[in-house]
């Protein structure tokens, strides 16, 4: 008898661990969707800082593309996930935008997510080809005025925060331009360089590159202050008198009522990767991004109103629209 009542009270015993065993997070791959395809610049900074983090995670990610509409796909999916901290959005930027370019993006952008966690933010860069006459942004902006229907610029397609940088430029110094969309960032870069377009603003991670190899020239960029990479080249506020911001931001969210524990732990995990990765930051500054890290959820939650209102004044003065 007392063998089997120690045996029943040691499996009691193990009842509650085992419960807790199974609730631990994570206790399966996170799954982290991606809003465009694989190989993009987006998705392959996805990629290097998810290995980072899945360390002090303790678990690991799953990279799952959503390609589509410029990202709205992706927004709808996570905005409509299961509220477990298992199905994550890259980029709460896209999110966002579709929520001011679009009269019905399926999810309010405010409501319907979760904000873990700010990583970092590549400015819009403005770039020409290599060979191209345009030598600087004072030249550049006396051919578009000058030019009968403007110059030809590219984008990563219509309503994206590129396009609206151009066409809030454009409009700021009263010259038209002819805008041809591209199926992503990398394609309108190509086209600069393939001379298919005049000019075209594309992301620095994408453009720098391109610069170091000879093949397009950067005359601006839009981030609130010069790059660190490229201190000598002006921005596109020093260019333009009201020029906007503009800047594609690395960050991490998740569905709305994510559980704060959960929350806390994803955030503390890519805080880690990229705190403590000196080679992971000067990477990203050496391609021409700027470290954003927040310090809690909380506080990344606190920028999405002001991000949300800034894009909405980049549409008003732009006057772009997704057709």
């Amino acid at each position: 008898m007392r063998r089997r009542t120690t045996l029943a009270g040691m499996v009691a015993l193990a009842l509650p661990s085992a419960a807790r065993a199974q609730d631990a997070f994570p206790n399966k791959p996170v799954r982290l969707v991606v809003p465009f395809a694989p190989g993009a610049s987006s998705d392959t900074l996805a990629r290097l800082i998810t290995a980072k983090a899945a360390g002090p995670l303790g678990g690991s990610f799953v990279i799952e593309n959503r390609a589509g509409a410029g990202g709205l796909i992706a927004a709808q999916y996570v905005a409509h996930a299961a509220p477990d901290g298992y199905t994550l959005l890259w980029g709460g930027g896209t999110a966002i935008t579709h929520a001011v370019m679009q009269a019905n993006p399926g999810y309010d952008v405010l409501r319907d997510f979760t904000p873990v966690i700010a990583l970092s933010a590549h400015p819009a860069v403005l770039a020409v080809r290599s060979a191209s006459p345009l030598q600087d942004m004072s030249g550049l902006l006396a051919a578009a005025k000058s030019t009968p229907g403007g110059l030809r610029y590219g984008s990563g397609g219509i309503g994206t925060p590129a396009h609206m940088a151009a066409a809030a430029m454009l409009k700021l110094v009263g010259a038209e331009g002819i805008h041809v969309p591209y199926r992503g960032a990398n394609q309108a870069t190509l086209a600069v360089e393939q001379g298919e377009v005049d000019f075209a603003f594309a992301i620095s991670n994408i453009a720098l590159p391109r610069q170091q190899q000879g093949v397009v020239r950067i005359l601006c960029t839009a981030g609130a202050v010069r790059m660190t990479a490229l201190p000598a080249v002006p921005t596109l506020a020093e260019s333009v008198p009201g020029g906007p911001v503009v800047t594609s931001n690395s960050s991490v969210v998740g569905p709305a009522g994510l559980p704060e524990a959960v929350t806390r732990h994803l955030h503390a995990a890519f805080h880690e990767a990229v705190a403590h990765d000196a080679a992971l930051r000067a990477g990203l500054v050496a391609e021409g991004g700027e470290i954003t890290l927040s310090a809690s959820p909380a506080a990344y939650a606190a920028e999405w109103p002001v991000e949300l209102q800034r894009l909405r004044d980049l549409v008003g003065l732009s006057g772009a629209r997704v057709e």
